[in-house]
């Protein structure tokens, strides 16, 4: 009866958290566009090719007047630092075909006022294109290594008349990394193929690189070669014990994450950002402290399946800015679960030979249950902390002399 009530108690406090900062953040609106994030889009006719850079003017500032840190620009300020500022991209920004460089030519500067500040459009014509080809090589690395190695650039299609599209604004071609190099850009709709390879890399490296994933994963794996025995851990009595173990947890953490994964692509429900991962954060934390107590453990499945529901939100908040159009939206997430499936996979056969080969061992139920799994407590509840902090923030109070 305990138990029971323990078990109830702390899905209350779930739901409570949940509601709590649903109702604080369920007014916050989606952004088309974010802080340390550039954007190029690309105007396509059949025989020009022009665009736009989109940078906000606190990162703008990094590359002006690096010592005032991320103090914006004025508008006066981008006006007056065009020249600099068109050499740095000019030289940041490069485009191909065939081996053949194309000349880029800023022209100008306009602005653009969005829920995450203010972004400078610094326009550009691709020159001597002649017939406009159905798909150029693309690099980008402005502002990444000598200025922010966490930002993130972005190429979109903003038009193209061949394909009818106009105005677009969410459907990413391409994300750029640190050190990315040339990558393909499609100038009209992307082949199938592509877009599966695309997204099946891009679910295999967001595991891989997403810690808070990868830590809850592994606290769900360290209690899988040990089973609950008169309330206490004990080794699993063999492989095939064990391993059914595993693929029972990662099976119910799949369904759950795929359900939510699937409404948040299609638009059907989506959360806020800052609730998921703040949830996320949570999760480890519980299911790291179902194994210090091995009674509340025996009912994980049901915190598994819970908290996947939230990490399939986690997933979608990835695969939402890498866009797609809504009729290959079905290829896109069906080959971005399968490369999560893949990423977990490759974690599961790294991680579990050894936890499997060292359970029998007295010190894996210190070392590994115990302080590992205190540790992963103080991972997540730091995180949590980190990822709502400003939620509770109080407003600064000015008091004026008199």
């Amino acid at each position: 009866m305990a138990f029971k009530n323990t078990l109830k108690a702390i899905l209350s406090c779930h739901i409570w958290l949940v509601t709590v900062v649903w109702v604080t953040l369920a007014g916050v609106p989606a952004q088309a566009h974010s802080i340390n994030q550039s954007y190029v889009y690309f105007d396509v006719t059949d025989t020009t090719l022009s665009g736009r850079v989109e940078v906000r003017l606190e990162e703008l500032a990094k590359i002006v007047r690096p010592e005032t840190g991320t103090v914006p620009l004025t508008r006066d300020e981008v006006i007056a630092s065009y020249p600099t500022l068109k050499t740095y991209f000019e030289e940041r920004m490069t485009l191909f075909w065939e081996e053949r460089r194309y000349d880029v030519a800023f022209d100008g500067v306009d602005f653009l006022d969005t829920e995450a500040g203010t972004f400078a459009q610094l326009g550009f014509e691709v020159l001597d294109v002649g017939l406009t080809p159905l798909t150029i090589e693309m690099s980008y690395d402005a502002m990444f290594a000598e200025v922010d190695s966490g930002h993130r650039g972005y190429a979109l299609i903003g038009s193209n008349t061949r394909t009818s599209m106009g105005e677009n604004e969410s459907y990413i071609s391409l994300a750029f990394l640190p050190g990315d190099g040339r990558q393909q850009l499609f100038l009209n709709d992307e082949p199938t193929l592509q877009v599966a390879l695309t997204f099946l890399e891009h679910g295999v490296w967001h595991i891989w690189l997403g810690f808070d994933h990868v830590l809850f994963l592994i606290a769900l794996l360290i209690p899988a070669v040990m089973f609950v025995d008169q309330g206490r851990w004990s080794p699993a009595g063999g492989l095939r014990q064990s391993l059914m173990t595993t693929v029972k947890i990662v099976t119910v953490f799949t369904l759950a994450h795929t359900v939510t994964l699937s409404l948040a692509t299609f638009n059907i429900l989506t959360l806020p950002v800052v609730l998921v991962e703040a949830v996320i954060a949570i999760s480890i934390a519980i299911v790291a402290f179902g194994t210090l107590f091995p009674r509340f453990h025996t009912q994980s499945w049901i915190i598994v399946f819970a908290f996947g529901l939230f990490h399939g939100f986690g997933f979608a908040n990835v695969l939402e800015p890498l866009g797609l159009d809504p009729a290959r939206k079905a290829v896109g997430l069906a080959a971005f679960n399968i490369g999560v499936e893949l990423g977990q996979l490759a974690i599961v056969l790294a991680v579990f030979p050894i936890l499997f080969a060292l359970r029998h061992y007295r010190a894996y139920q210190f070392v590994s249950l115990q302080a590992g799994s205190v540790a992963l407590i103080a991972v997540a509840l730091f995180w949590f902390v980190e990822r709502t902090q400003h939620l509770f923030v109080p407003a600064t109070l000015v008091v004026s002399g008199g």
